[in-house]
């Protein structure tokens, strides 16, 4: 079913914006920016990618995180029901909230979206409802929220892969669900390229990278990963693709330039192959697009840069992370008015 075509041609529109380029000066800065954060144990780890320092926070078992603007990472434990609030500018961790939030934030600072039962649109950082949709996600694994809050992608499956992989994608400004359709293999996690105008899936079963347009998900290429992709993320301009794979030794990055030629084939122009020093789990590209972190099935998290294709810091984490997030705490959160009864300071000048 490739569902409506008008809906489709949108689709595909709205995603060739959902992430722009990073600016080249940020590009060209060989130092890498930001926070790596890891949710390891009963705690979360937060570590300096250009240093390697790192500090543990106590919040629960908590499974994935949500990075917010304003250097607000959400770190919810679904195990007590709580939600630890994570200042990543202090490094500290702040209010623990009754219940579970997770917050999927695109372009908009001002609102996020919830996923679940049914498709939620809330204020931020009021929690006001402002839309609900009647679309029903039972196993939401991956989710992204492109060009302006308006493009809701999501990848369905159980952690240990049975009953395969769903991917959805939803017209978020109007609560319209384009289409739902099962995917071929054992699909990981999948990433966006608006420069190639293609979304990627990491098929571990079949040990390939698969490329498909977004608006009908119509296969583009395919490129054999010789071993088993965990994670991918698309770096740079958007035209390069690193993927974390595990191997019979461990594990490697793979590192694709890739070409799209009017009305011709997606192809790896360039490719170059980085040793792990253990399966990878998971893979975080940096703010600046020059940068990744990949988490170890060892307890790691290596950190390379792919502009120069060399190995950076390793951080040592004490047990497999479950999930690894790359934060932007300069990121500005939404503007709030002030409002007060009093009036305004004046100066008084005589009679």
């Amino acid at each position: 079913m490739r569902g409506n075509p008008f809906i489709a041609a949108t689709l595909c529109s709205a995603v060739s914006l959902c992430c722009p380029a990073a600016p080249a000066a940020a590009r060209d800065a060989g130092t890498p920016t930001g926070i790596i954060a890891a949710s390891v144990g009963d705690e979360v780890v937060l570590a300096d990618p250009a240093t390697g320092a790192v500090r543990q926070l106590e919040a629960g078992p908590v499974a994935w995180l949500f990075p917010a603007p304003g250097g607000v990472l959400f770190a919810p434990d679904l195990v007590h029901g709580s939600t630890t609030v994570i200042d990543l500018r202090t490094q500290t961790a702040g209010e623990r909230l009754p219940g579970v939030t997770m917050p999927r934030f695109g372009q908009l600072t001002d609102r996020y979206v919830v996923v679940s039962s049914r498709v939620l649109v809330v204020s931020y950082p009021e929690r006001a409802l402002m839309s609900r949709f009647e679309i029903a996600f039972e196993r939401p694994w991956q989710v992204a929220v492109a060009a302006g809050n308006s493009v809701l992608l999501v990848l369905e499956r159980e952690p240990e892969g049975e009953g395969g992989a769903v991917f959805s994608a939803v017209q978020l400004d109007v609560g319209r669900l384009v289409y739902r359709r099962p995917l071929e293999g054992d699909v990981r996690h999948f990433a966006l390229s608006p420069t190639l105008g293609v979304v990627a899936f990491a098929d571990r079963a079949a040990g390939r990278v698969v490329l498909a347009e977004p608006a009908a998900l119509a296969q583009q290429a395919a490129f054999d990963a010789a071993e088993r992709p965990a994670d991918l993320a698309f770096v740079g301009d958007g035209s390069t693709l690193a993927v974390a794979a595990a191997t019979a030794t461990g594990g490697a990055l793979h590192i694709w330039k890739l070409d799209r030629k009017q009305e011709q084939p997606i192809e790896v122009r360039k490719s170059w192959q980085l040793p792990l020093a253990a399966a990878p789990l998971r893979l975080a590209a940096s703010p600046d697009g020059r940068h990744v972190a990949v988490a170890l099935a060892g307890g790691q998290i290596q950190i390379f840069d792919v502009v120069k294709r060399v190995a950076g810091h390793s951080v040592e984490l004490g047990a497999p992370p479950r999930d690894l997030v790359w934060c932007d705490p300069t990121i500005p959160g939404p503007s709030l008015p002030v409002w007060s009864d009093t009036a305004p300071p004046s100066l008084e000048l005589g009679n």
